[in-house]
């Protein structure tokens, strides 16, 4: 859902085996005012490293092919990353910041929702100044997502 028009979506499968299905949704955003679209993708993640190596240069690649280097950029889900390792190959070279960690120096606890202990869940923004982040999480939670909740109110640079 957006408050804008949504002027371009997609959705792409970007599973790295067959037992296990994921995607990514890729859309633009047409804000007044702003000379370019904005880009949100969102992802889910495999479950093992290999896959996610894969997942994240299939991702890298979209964005190479497909968002301006100057382009707005939001990329936001379920990274299922234990050792925080893709976030760090997703960051290089597309001038990319985690909000959380940018913020307040490392990603935020979203796993489980009721008492957050794991950082899985990551909102990588590019052409943005962070203005506050927040984990919604505890046991109201529970019932809708066995992760937390994260939010970043950000504004253009």
């Amino acid at each position: 859902m957006s408050k804008y028009p949504i002027i371009k979506y997609e959705n792409a499968d970007i599973s790295a085996h067959s037992s296990e299905q994921r995607g990514l949704l890729h859309c633009e955003i047409a804000i007044e005012g702003w000379p370019q679209p904005l880009h949100c993708i969102c992802v889910h993640l495999g479950l093992f490293a290999g896959w996610r190596r894969k997942q994240i240069a299939i991702l890298r690649d979209r964005i190479a092919e497909m968002v301006p280097e100057d382009a707005p950029l939001i990329i936001a889900g379920d990274f299922n990353d234990w050792s925080m390792s893709a976030g760090r190959e997703l960051v290089h070279g597309l001038h990319l910041h985690e909000v959380f960690e940018h913020h307040g120096g490392k990603p935020a606890r979203s796993f489980p929702s009721f008492l957050p202990m794991f950082r899985l869940d990551r909102i990588y923004v590019r052409g943005f100044h962070v203005r506050h982040v927040e984990v919604h999480a505890g046991p109201s939670f529970l019932k809708v997502s066995d992760h937390a909740a994260l939010t970043a109110v950000l504004s253009r640079t």
